[in-house]
Protein backbone atom coordinates (compact mmCIF):
# COMPACT_ATOMS: atom_id res chain seq x y z
CA UNK A 1 0.00 0.00 0.00
CA UNK A 2 1.80 3.32 -1.12
CA UNK A 3 0.46 5.67 1.71
CA UNK A 4 3.07 8.27 0.27
CA UNK A 5 0.25 9.00 -2.89
CA UNK A 6 -2.25 9.89 -0.02
CA UNK A 7 0.01 12.35 1.94
CA UNK A 8 1.23 13.84 -1.49
CA UNK A 9 -2.23 15.47 -1.51
CA UNK A 10 -0.51 18.01 -0.89
CA UNK A 11 1.63 18.07 -3.27
CA UNK A 12 1.78 19.07 -6.93
CA UNK A 13 -0.13 16.74 -8.87
CA UNK A 14 2.37 16.64 -12.11
CA UNK A 15 4.63 14.74 -10.28
CA UNK A 16 2.26 12.06 -11.02
CA UNK A 17 2.39 12.21 -14.71
CA UNK A 18 5.85 10.87 -14.31
CA UNK A 19 5.14 7.26 -13.44
CA UNK A 20 6.74 4.23 -14.82
CA UNK A 21 4.44 1.32 -16.47
CA UNK A 22 5.13 -0.28 -13.60
CA UNK A 23 4.20 2.53 -11.23
CA UNK A 24 1.16 2.79 -13.02
CA UNK A 25 0.57 -1.17 -12.25
CA UNK A 26 0.76 -0.66 -8.78
CA UNK A 27 -3.03 -1.29 -7.85
CA UNK A 28 -5.93 -2.91 -9.61
CA UNK A 29 -5.80 -2.81 -13.46
CA UNK A 30 -7.89 -0.34 -14.86
CA UNK A 31 -9.15 1.47 -17.86
CA UNK A 32 -7.10 4.50 -17.27
CA UNK A 33 -3.95 2.64 -16.66
CA UNK A 34 -3.34 -0.13 -18.59
CA UNK A 35 -0.29 -0.09 -20.52
CA UNK A 36 -1.20 -0.58 -24.48
CA UNK A 37 2.45 -1.73 -25.70
CA UNK A 38 2.95 -0.60 -29.38
CA UNK A 39 0.41 2.29 -28.67
CA UNK A 40 1.65 4.63 -26.20
CA UNK A 41 4.13 7.40 -26.48
CA UNK A 42 7.59 6.61 -25.27
CA UNK A 43 9.38 10.22 -25.78
CA UNK A 44 13.15 10.83 -25.85
CA UNK A 45 15.37 9.82 -23.19
CA UNK A 46 18.01 12.58 -22.55
CA UNK A 47 21.01 10.94 -19.91
CA UNK A 48 18.55 10.47 -17.19
CA UNK A 49 15.42 12.84 -18.18
CA UNK A 50 12.48 11.28 -20.23
CA UNK A 51 11.34 14.14 -22.61
CA UNK A 52 7.67 13.54 -23.79
CA UNK A 53 6.32 16.34 -26.02
CA UNK A 54 2.81 16.03 -27.32
CA UNK A 55 0.93 18.01 -29.96
CA UNK A 56 -2.68 18.50 -30.92
CA UNK A 57 -4.80 20.19 -33.28
CA UNK A 58 -8.40 20.65 -33.07
CA UNK A 59 -12.06 21.85 -34.73
CA UNK A 60 -14.50 23.59 -32.44
CA UNK A 61 -18.29 24.30 -33.54
CA UNK A 62 -20.89 26.20 -30.98
CA UNK A 63 -24.08 27.47 -31.26
CA UNK A 64 -23.45 29.93 -28.39
CA UNK A 65 -20.38 31.79 -28.83
CA UNK A 66 -20.50 34.18 -26.10
CA UNK A 67 -22.52 31.90 -23.44
CA UNK A 68 -24.95 35.23 -23.76
CA UNK A 69 -28.94 34.84 -23.83
CA UNK A 70 -28.14 37.97 -26.37
CA UNK A 71 -26.64 37.90 -28.13
CA UNK A 72 -26.99 34.34 -29.23
CA UNK A 73 -24.16 33.32 -31.84
CA UNK A 74 -22.43 30.23 -33.92
CA UNK A 75 -19.03 30.40 -35.04
CA UNK A 76 -16.75 27.35 -35.64
CA UNK A 77 -13.02 27.47 -34.81
CA UNK A 78 -9.35 25.67 -34.73
CA UNK A 79 -7.02 25.39 -31.88
CA UNK A 80 -3.28 24.11 -31.51
CA UNK A 81 -2.34 22.33 -28.03
CA UNK A 82 1.40 21.92 -27.95
CA UNK A 83 3.13 20.35 -24.70
CA UNK A 84 6.10 19.37 -22.92
CA UNK A 85 6.54 17.49 -20.29
CA UNK A 86 10.32 16.47 -18.77
CA UNK A 87 10.92 14.08 -16.32
CA UNK A 88 13.96 12.48 -14.37
CA UNK A 89 14.70 8.97 -14.03
CA UNK A 90 16.70 9.11 -10.72
CA UNK A 91 17.00 6.63 -7.96
CA UNK A 92 16.60 8.90 -5.49
CA UNK A 93 14.45 12.69 -5.78
CA UNK A 94 12.27 13.62 -9.03
CA UNK A 95 12.35 16.73 -11.09
CA UNK A 96 9.23 17.51 -13.35
CA UNK A 97 9.32 20.28 -15.75
CA UNK A 98 6.27 21.06 -18.05
CA UNK A 99 5.43 23.77 -20.69
CA UNK A 100 2.34 23.89 -22.63
CA UNK A 101 -0.44 26.36 -24.81
CA UNK A 102 -3.73 26.62 -26.03
CA UNK A 103 -3.95 28.75 -28.98
CA UNK A 104 -7.43 29.45 -30.34
CA UNK A 105 -8.90 30.81 -33.14
CA UNK A 106 -12.58 31.87 -34.72
CA UNK A 107 -13.52 31.85 -38.34
CA UNK A 108 -16.57 34.80 -37.99
CA UNK A 109 -15.73 36.04 -34.43
CA UNK A 110 -12.01 37.21 -34.39
CA UNK A 111 -11.80 38.91 -31.27
CA UNK A 112 -12.49 35.77 -29.23
CA UNK A 113 -9.33 34.00 -30.05
CA UNK A 114 -7.19 33.76 -27.04
CA UNK A 115 -3.42 32.44 -25.97
CA UNK A 116 -3.23 30.48 -22.94
CA UNK A 117 0.33 29.28 -21.94
CA UNK A 118 2.51 28.47 -19.19
CA UNK A 119 5.42 26.96 -17.25
CA UNK A 120 5.99 24.87 -13.84
CA UNK A 121 8.54 22.50 -12.34
CA UNK A 122 8.16 20.14 -9.40
CA UNK A 123 10.64 18.67 -7.32
CA UNK A 124 11.11 16.04 -4.83
CA UNK A 125 13.81 15.86 -2.26
CA UNK A 126 14.28 12.28 -0.04
CA UNK A 127 15.53 13.72 2.65
CA UNK A 128 15.87 10.42 4.11
CA UNK A 129 14.01 7.56 4.06
CA UNK A 130 10.54 8.68 5.77
CA UNK A 131 10.80 12.61 4.71
CA UNK A 132 10.73 14.17 1.80
CA UNK A 133 10.31 17.99 0.30
CA UNK A 134 8.27 18.91 -1.81
CA UNK A 135 8.68 22.13 -3.91
CA UNK A 136 6.69 23.91 -7.12
CA UNK A 137 6.78 26.56 -9.05
CA UNK A 138 4.65 27.78 -12.11
CA UNK A 139 3.62 30.68 -13.78
CA UNK A 140 0.49 30.73 -16.23
CA UNK A 141 -0.98 33.19 -18.99
CA UNK A 142 -4.75 31.77 -18.61
CA UNK A 143 -8.31 33.06 -19.32
CA UNK A 144 -12.10 33.73 -17.70
CA UNK A 145 -13.46 31.41 -19.89
CA UNK A 146 -17.33 32.16 -21.73
CA UNK A 147 -20.09 31.93 -19.75
CA UNK A 148 -17.99 31.53 -15.94
CA UNK A 149 -18.48 33.66 -12.88
CA UNK A 150 -15.37 35.51 -14.11
CA UNK A 151 -16.38 36.42 -17.58
CA UNK A 152 -18.01 40.26 -16.50
CA UNK A 153 -16.78 41.56 -20.05
CA UNK A 154 -19.08 41.54 -22.90
CA UNK A 155 -17.78 43.49 -26.40
CA UNK A 156 -14.02 42.93 -25.77
CA UNK A 157 -11.66 40.10 -25.45
CA UNK A 158 -12.20 37.69 -22.68
CA UNK A 159 -10.48 39.46 -19.58
CA UNK A 160 -6.76 36.77 -19.31
CA UNK A 161 -5.14 37.20 -16.21
CA UNK A 162 -1.59 35.45 -14.93
CA UNK A 163 -1.22 33.22 -12.11
CA UNK A 164 1.66 32.65 -10.24
CA UNK A 165 2.29 29.69 -8.11
CA UNK A 166 4.79 29.23 -5.02
CA UNK A 167 4.07 25.98 -3.12
CA UNK A 168 6.36 23.42 -1.10
CA UNK A 169 5.33 20.57 1.13
CA UNK A 170 7.68 18.02 3.59
CA UNK A 171 6.09 14.81 4.44
CA UNK A 172 7.49 12.45 7.35
CA UNK A 173 6.84 8.72 7.95
CA UNK A 174 6.18 8.43 11.52
CA UNK A 175 6.15 4.09 11.61
CA UNK A 176 2.93 3.42 9.67
CA UNK A 177 1.69 6.91 10.11
CA UNK A 178 2.27 9.68 7.46
CA UNK A 179 2.59 13.60 8.87
CA UNK A 180 2.67 16.73 5.63
CA UNK A 181 2.94 20.26 6.03
CA UNK A 182 2.47 22.37 3.27
CA UNK A 183 2.61 26.19 2.39
CA UNK A 184 1.52 27.82 -0.85
CA UNK A 185 1.50 31.28 -2.16
CA UNK A 186 -0.63 32.12 -5.43
CA UNK A 187 -0.98 35.95 -7.27
CA UNK A 188 -3.22 36.56 -9.81
CA UNK A 189 -2.66 39.35 -11.96
CA UNK A 190 -5.30 40.92 -14.64
CA UNK A 191 -4.52 42.61 -18.07
CA UNK A 192 -6.07 45.73 -18.58
CA UNK A 193 -8.57 45.55 -21.91
CA UNK A 194 -9.58 47.95 -24.71
CA UNK A 195 -12.75 48.49 -25.71
CA UNK A 196 -12.33 51.40 -28.42
CA UNK A 197 -10.28 54.44 -27.14
CA UNK A 198 -11.15 52.90 -23.84
CA UNK A 199 -8.85 51.39 -21.25
CA UNK A 200 -10.98 49.01 -19.01
CA UNK A 201 -8.48 48.81 -15.99
CA UNK A 202 -8.87 45.88 -14.02
CA UNK A 203 -6.42 45.77 -11.82
CA UNK A 204 -8.90 45.73 -8.75
CA UNK A 205 -9.71 42.00 -9.56
CA UNK A 206 -5.75 41.48 -8.29
CA UNK A 207 -5.89 38.69 -6.03
CA UNK A 208 -3.20 37.21 -3.34
CA UNK A 209 -3.55 34.21 -1.13
CA UNK A 210 -0.91 32.62 1.26
CA UNK A 211 -2.34 29.23 2.64
CA UNK A 212 -0.73 26.90 4.82
CA UNK A 213 -1.57 23.60 6.86
CA UNK A 214 -0.76 20.39 8.44
CA UNK A 215 -2.22 16.86 8.06
CA UNK A 216 -1.67 13.53 9.18
CA UNK A 217 -2.35 9.94 7.72
CA UNK A 218 -3.24 7.15 10.07
CA UNK A 219 -3.76 3.59 8.82
CA UNK A 220 -6.81 1.47 10.03
CA UNK A 221 -6.22 -1.19 7.85
CA UNK A 222 -3.80 -2.47 4.92
CA UNK A 223 -5.78 -0.47 2.26
CA UNK A 224 -8.03 2.52 4.33
CA UNK A 225 -6.39 5.26 6.48
CA UNK A 226 -7.92 7.94 8.65
CA UNK A 227 -6.84 11.65 7.81
CA UNK A 228 -7.20 14.51 9.49
CA UNK A 229 -6.51 17.90 8.27
CA UNK A 230 -6.64 21.94 9.32
CA UNK A 231 -6.06 24.35 6.64
CA UNK A 232 -5.43 28.26 6.72
CA UNK A 233 -5.28 30.90 4.68
CA UNK A 234 -5.37 34.78 4.50
CA UNK A 235 -6.51 36.19 0.77
CA UNK A 236 -6.15 40.15 0.21
CA UNK A 237 -6.72 42.51 -2.88
CA UNK A 238 -3.86 44.50 -3.20
CA UNK A 239 -5.34 47.25 -5.49
CA UNK A 240 -8.36 47.87 -3.95
CA UNK A 241 -9.93 51.77 -3.76
CA UNK A 242 -8.99 52.80 -0.45
CA UNK A 243 -12.84 54.40 -0.28
CA UNK A 244 -14.45 51.58 -0.28
CA UNK A 245 -14.76 48.31 2.03
CA UNK A 246 -11.99 46.11 2.01
CA UNK A 247 -12.11 42.70 0.82
CA UNK A 248 -9.37 40.92 2.54
CA UNK A 249 -10.27 37.32 4.63
CA UNK A 250 -8.68 35.25 6.31
CA UNK A 251 -10.04 31.17 7.32
CA UNK A 252 -9.66 28.20 8.11
CA UNK A 253 -11.02 24.77 7.36
CA UNK A 254 -10.82 21.54 9.59
CA UNK A 255 -11.44 18.29 7.96
CA UNK A 256 -11.62 14.71 8.94
CA UNK A 257 -12.25 11.68 7.00
CA UNK A 258 -11.21 8.43 5.29
CA UNK A 259 -8.43 7.59 2.52
CA UNK A 260 -8.47 4.51 0.60
CA UNK A 261 -5.13 3.27 -0.98
CA UNK A 262 -4.42 2.04 -4.46
CA UNK A 263 -4.84 -1.60 -3.87
CA UNK A 264 -8.32 -1.34 -3.47
CA UNK A 265 -11.61 -1.31 -6.30
CA UNK A 266 -12.17 2.08 -4.58
CA UNK A 267 -9.58 4.56 -4.39
CA UNK A 268 -9.57 8.25 -2.87
CA UNK A 269 -10.84 10.34 -0.43
CA UNK A 270 -13.98 11.41 1.62
CA UNK A 271 -13.59 14.08 3.90
CA UNK A 272 -16.00 16.27 6.22
CA UNK A 273 -15.90 19.43 8.42
CA UNK A 274 -16.00 22.94 9.27
CA UNK A 275 -15.11 26.01 7.19
CA UNK A 276 -14.79 29.66 8.43
CA UNK A 277 -13.84 32.42 6.55
CA UNK A 278 -13.98 36.55 8.45
CA UNK A 279 -14.21 38.91 6.02
CA UNK A 280 -12.40 42.41 7.65
CA UNK A 281 -14.69 44.44 6.06
CA UNK A 282 -18.46 44.07 8.26
CA UNK A 283 -20.41 44.65 5.14
CA UNK A 284 -19.31 41.04 4.61
CA UNK A 285 -20.92 38.55 6.35
CA UNK A 286 -18.60 35.67 7.58
CA UNK A 287 -18.74 32.33 5.76
CA UNK A 288 -19.25 29.64 8.23
CA UNK A 289 -20.44 25.97 8.27
CA UNK A 290 -20.35 22.31 7.35
CA UNK A 291 -17.09 21.88 4.41
CA UNK A 292 -16.74 18.48 2.41
CA UNK A 293 -14.30 16.97 -0.06
CA UNK A 294 -14.86 13.74 -1.48
CA UNK A 295 -13.11 12.43 -4.30
CA UNK A 296 -13.95 9.15 -5.54
CA UNK A 297 -13.22 5.94 -7.95
CA UNK A 298 -14.69 2.93 -8.18
CA UNK A 299 -13.65 0.10 -10.78
CA UNK A 300 -16.26 -2.01 -11.65
CA UNK A 301 -14.28 -4.11 -13.79
CA UNK A 302 -11.49 -3.66 -15.81
CA UNK A 303 -12.91 -2.01 -18.24
CA UNK A 304 -15.23 0.24 -16.23
CA UNK A 305 -13.96 3.16 -13.88
CA UNK A 306 -17.17 5.15 -12.06
CA UNK A 307 -15.74 8.52 -10.35
CA UNK A 308 -17.48 10.90 -8.54
CA UNK A 309 -16.33 14.31 -6.57
CA UNK A 310 -18.01 17.04 -5.01
CA UNK A 311 -16.20 19.59 -2.86
CA UNK A 312 -17.27 23.04 -0.77
CA UNK A 313 -14.58 25.76 -1.18
CA UNK A 314 -14.13 29.80 -0.94
CA UNK A 315 -13.42 31.71 -4.07
CA UNK A 316 -11.64 34.82 -5.53
CA UNK A 317 -14.48 37.39 -6.24
CA UNK A 318 -13.86 39.12 -9.84
CA UNK A 319 -16.81 42.00 -9.21
CA UNK A 320 -15.70 44.95 -6.84
CA UNK A 321 -18.41 44.93 -4.56
CA UNK A 322 -18.25 41.17 -3.63
CA UNK A 323 -15.72 39.95 -1.62
CA UNK A 324 -15.70 36.18 -2.47
CA UNK A 325 -18.00 33.51 -4.00
CA UNK A 326 -18.84 30.38 -1.85
CA UNK A 327 -18.77 27.80 -4.28
CA UNK A 328 -19.83 23.68 -4.19
CA UNK A 329 -19.08 21.57 -7.17
CA UNK A 330 -20.20 18.03 -8.10
CA UNK A 331 -19.17 15.56 -10.80
CA UNK A 332 -19.81 12.30 -12.58
CA UNK A 333 -18.01 10.61 -14.60
CA UNK A 334 -16.91 7.12 -16.19
CA UNK A 335 -14.43 5.75 -18.52
CA UNK A 336 -15.44 2.33 -20.45
CA UNK A 337 -13.24 0.51 -22.68
CA UNK A 338 -15.08 -0.25 -26.06
CA UNK A 339 -12.58 -1.48 -27.58
CA UNK A 340 -8.65 -2.01 -26.99
CA UNK A 341 -8.33 1.25 -28.41
CA UNK A 342 -11.43 3.21 -28.02
CA UNK A 343 -12.20 4.60 -24.33
CA UNK A 344 -15.38 6.37 -23.47
CA UNK A 345 -16.29 8.99 -21.19
CA UNK A 346 -19.74 10.33 -20.19
CA UNK A 347 -20.25 12.71 -17.55
CA UNK A 348 -22.30 15.43 -15.61
CA UNK A 349 -21.73 18.16 -13.00
CA UNK A 350 -23.32 21.21 -11.41
CA UNK A 351 -21.98 23.97 -9.81
CA UNK A 352 -23.64 26.84 -7.14
CA UNK A 353 -22.04 29.77 -6.53
CA UNK A 354 -23.39 32.29 -3.60
CA UNK A 355 -21.89 35.51 -3.61
CA UNK A 356 -20.32 37.33 -0.17
CA UNK A 357 -21.80 40.89 -0.39
CA UNK A 358 -25.22 40.47 -1.63
CA UNK A 359 -28.02 37.96 -2.39
CA UNK A 360 -26.81 35.98 -6.08
CA UNK A 361 -26.66 33.06 -6.44
CA UNK A 362 -25.52 31.49 -9.82
CA UNK A 363 -26.23 27.81 -11.29
CA UNK A 364 -24.52 25.80 -13.56
CA UNK A 365 -24.68 22.41 -15.11
CA UNK A 366 -23.68 20.46 -18.01
CA UNK A 367 -23.32 16.90 -19.69
CA UNK A 368 -20.75 15.68 -21.93
CA UNK A 369 -20.01 12.48 -24.23
CA UNK A 370 -15.90 11.90 -24.87
CA UNK A 371 -14.08 9.68 -26.67
CA UNK A 372 -10.65 8.84 -27.47
CA UNK A 373 -10.08 6.63 -30.53
CA UNK A 374 -6.05 5.47 -30.51
CA UNK A 375 -6.05 5.36 -34.06
CA UNK A 376 -2.54 4.21 -34.29
CA UNK A 377 0.92 3.93 -32.57
CA UNK A 378 1.67 7.56 -30.91
CA UNK A 379 -2.09 8.84 -32.90
CA UNK A 380 -5.00 9.63 -31.12
CA UNK A 381 -8.33 11.02 -32.17
CA UNK A 382 -10.46 12.95 -29.25
CA UNK A 383 -14.13 13.77 -30.00
CA UNK A 384 -16.81 15.48 -27.54
CA UNK A 385 -20.16 16.82 -26.89
CA UNK A 386 -21.35 18.80 -24.12
CA UNK A 387 -24.72 20.57 -22.93
CA UNK A 388 -23.74 23.14 -20.81
CA UNK A 389 -26.27 25.79 -18.72
CA UNK A 390 -26.00 28.84 -16.59
CA UNK A 391 -28.80 30.42 -14.53
CA UNK A 392 -28.90 33.59 -12.05
CA UNK A 393 -31.32 35.00 -9.35
CA UNK A 394 -30.05 38.07 -10.12
CA UNK A 395 -32.40 40.46 -12.72
CA UNK A 396 -29.02 42.36 -13.56
CA UNK A 397 -27.05 39.02 -14.74
CA UNK A 398 -30.13 37.66 -16.29
CA UNK A 399 -28.69 38.29 -20.05
CA UNK A 400 -25.76 36.19 -18.98
CA UNK A 401 -28.45 32.71 -18.65
CA UNK A 402 -26.86 30.51 -21.24
CA UNK A 403 -27.91 27.22 -23.22
CA UNK A 404 -24.60 25.96 -24.58
CA UNK A 405 -23.69 23.34 -27.40
CA UNK A 406 -20.20 22.61 -28.20
CA UNK A 407 -19.02 19.99 -30.31
CA UNK A 408 -15.08 19.40 -30.81
CA UNK A 409 -12.51 16.72 -32.66
CA UNK A 410 -9.11 16.74 -31.82
CA UNK A 411 -5.99 15.32 -33.44
CA UNK A 412 -3.31 14.77 -31.10
CA UNK A 413 0.23 12.71 -31.68
CA UNK A 414 1.80 12.06 -28.49
CA UNK A 415 5.72 11.51 -29.17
Amino acid sequence: MQWGSLAGALSWPVLAAGQSGAERRSGPETVENRIRPGLEGTGFQAGSLRILPTVAFGVVATDDLYARRVPRVSDIGADFAPAVTVQSQWDRHALTLRADGLFERYARHGAEGTDRYGTGLATRIDIGRDTHLNLDAAIDRRIEARGTTGDTLFGVKPIAFRQVSLGGSVEQAVGATRLAFDLRFDRFHYFNRQDGATTIVLSQRDYQAVAGGAKIICPISSAVAVSVALKLNATRYPHENPAEATRRSHGYAVMAGLAFGQDRLIQGTVALGYLHQRFTSRLYPTIAGLAYDINLRWHVTPLTTLSLAADKTIQRSPIIDVAGIELQQFSLGAAHELLRTLILRPSVSYTVNRFRGGSRKDHYASAGLSATWQAAPHVQVEGALRHALGRTNADIAKPREYDQNRATITLKYVF
